[in-house]
């Protein structure tokens, strides 16, 4: 971490300013330290922030697995002159609207960054960027980073961000939220953490789509019951065989159905994408798959504005930050304080009075964005497949 970001950062509980102690630094960077608030000491290690205790982590275990063995498959830079070279610049653009150097000197949070895929676009934007993720997928993240003083790497939880609020240009969250048990609540955090007119973009599963498929669903399902004992080797195995298996029954069509309904694969044009892509799809305990009715809601209620759907898919949006000083509050009380009768306080954290929102649910129901499109959904519906509490 260079020490230029420790000022972006707040106890994540509190919401306090941190007090920054370095024990070991190196041309700016800060290689171990630590972040001290009145209640917590949080740890820099391998220059990587860590608000979260790493016992907490084991149920994101399988992406700390498959950004070790797959850390920069899917970053631009590996993919130049391939298949899919492109690919990660396009999806990022289309989600964020960022074409061109329209994030040049824009300082952006990335909210489940994984091994820094989309991070890597930005920077290549001219976008000073923070990266923050619960999983061991940190650390090659930050091997990634470790000589660009434009990106700070830190563990954190995207439910409770250690971001001081109202100090980022951007927020995005791509392929993230929806491994979390409050994808709203992460919305209302990423929101609380944006400047002014600073913009913010999503982009969750979708309800009926592939991840929300019952066979992906029940392979997920059974992966997570064996990880405990078996670790990555049955998922590993589902998605190598599966996927390959797919890919040679692809010109026998009863045969290729059977098996796409049974087993479900990912079906890329890289062998190597298709495999990671399948292995991501049945390997979480958090996973829920969401309508364009509950997103556009997530964002409206954490006081977003300008609220619009992107071209990459029905479940992903972008919205603004207002003009103004946004309608969250935080406030800090120490959390040792108690009440005239001796009953200890909870601890205030960021609270959003959100906007009224009026919506039909007989039937279907119909949003309006600020910007004057209307967006047609069934009822919402959320879907909730954690089996036992990732990216």
């Amino acid at each position: 971490m260079h020490r230029d970001f420790a000022q972006y950062f707040v106890d994540p509980v509190t919401k306090e300013p941190l007090h920054l102690t370095v024990t070991h630094e190196r041309d700016g960077r800060v290689i171990d330290g630590a972040f001290v608030s009145s209640i917590a000491r949080y740890p820099i290690v391998n220059g990587i922030p860590r608000f979260v205790d790493p016992q907490a982590t084991q149920y994101a275990s399988s992406f700390g697995y498959q950004w070790t063995r797959w850390p920069r498959l899917q970053f631009e830079s590996e993919n130049a002159g391939k298949v899919m070279e492109g690919y990660t610049r396009r999806m990022w653009e289309s989600i964020t609207g960022m074409t061109g150097p329209a994030a040049s000197d824009q300082l952006v949070l990335d909210i489940g960054c994984g091994p820094g895929r989309f991070v890597d676009v930005a920077r290549a934007k001219g976008a000073r960027v923070i990266g923050i993720d619960y999983s061991g997928a940190v650390e090659p993240a930050a091997r990634s980073f470790a000589h660009d003083p434009g990106v700070c790497i830190c563990q954190g939880d995207a439910l409770h961000l250690p971001i001081r609020s109202a100090s980022m240009d951007g927020v995005f969250t791509i392929g993230a939220l929806h491994h979390t048990p409050d994808p709203a609540c992460g919305v209302r955090e990423a929101a609380a953490a944006l400047a002014p007119g600073g913009w913010f973009a999503i982009a969750v599963y979708s309800a009926g789509g592939f991840y929300d498929a019952r066979m992906v669903q029940a392979w997920r399902r059974l992966f997570v019951r064996l990880w405990p004992y078996a670790g990555h080797v049955p998922p590993l195995v589902y998605a190598h065989l599966v996927t390959r298996t797919a890919r040679l029954l692809r010109y026998v069509p009863p045969t290729d159905r059977l098996l796409n309904t049974l087993c479900p694969s990912k079906d890329l044009p890289d062998i190597n994408w298709s495999v990671l892509d399948t292995f991501d799809a049945v390997t979480p305990s958090h996973q829920s798959a969401h309508t364009c009715h509950e997103v556009f809601t997530w964002l409206k209620r954490a006081g977003l504005q300008d609220i619009e759907p992107t071209t990459w898919a029905p479940t992903s949006f972008r919205g603004r930050a207002g003009d103004v000083a946004s309608n969250t509050e935080t406030s800090w009380i120490h959390p040792r304080a108690v009440t005239e009768t001796g009953t200890p306080t909870a601890i205030p954290t960021a609270t959003t009075v959100p906007p009224t929102v009026s919506t039909a649910t007989a039937g279907t129901s119909t949003v309006t964005t600020s910007t004057g499109a209307s967006l047609s959904s069934p009822p919402i519906r959320t879907t909730r497949s954690w089996a036992a509490g990732g990216r």
